[in-house]
C-alpha cells in the first residue's frame, strides 16, 4: 500500500469543472465610463431644455 497515491494526489489529477475567468477589467471600466457619459449627456440635454422633444 506504500505505492498507492494519497487522496490529495488523486484529487489533483481528476478532471474537474473548468473555471472561466470573469470579464477583463478594461471591459468593466469601459462600460462604466460609457454609462457615465450617457448619463451626463442625458442630464445636460434636459438641463438646457432640449431633451425628449419638449415632453
Amino acid at each position: 500500500m506504500a505505492d498507492s497515491p494519497s487522496r490529495t494526489e488523486a484529487a489533483d489529477h481528476t478532471p474537474g469543472p473548468t473555471t472561466h475567468p470573469g470579464m477583463p477589467r478594461w471591459v468593466k471600466v469601459f462600460g462604466i465610463a460609457a454609462g457615465s457619459a450617457l448619463l451626463v449627456a442625458f442630464v445636460l440635454m434636459h438641463a438646457i431644455g432640449g431633451g425628449m422633444g419638449g415632453h
